[in-house]
């Protein structure tokens, strides 16, 4: 039975981090997504490597969130600044 098991986190991760290139919030989401899956890799290290490619691919996507939420955040701060607000 424990080899049906898929790896939640790792799911979950690459979801997030998905997720996050849409509905970014600063980073935040894609720093939740970036944790899942990472702890989603270290599961996959006791399961044998289920999860390992989803948990992988998740934590690169959910960097991608965060560098991209740093960005719009100093996006919007220029922005703000030229109009004097």
């Amino acid at each position: 039975m424990e080899e049906n098991k898929n790896n939640g986190l790792a799911i979950a991760g690459f979801v997030v981090s998905l997720v996050s290139l849409l509905i970014n919030l600063a980073g935040i989401v894609g720093l939740v997504g970036a944790i899942l899956s990472a702890v989603g890799l270290s599961k996959s290290k006791k399961m044998n490597g289920k999860g390992k490619g989803l948990a992988i691919a998740g934590l690169i996507i959910g960097i991608i969130g965060i560098v991209y939420g740093i960005y719009a955040i100093f996006t919007a701060v220029a922005l703000l600044s030229s109009l004097g607000i």
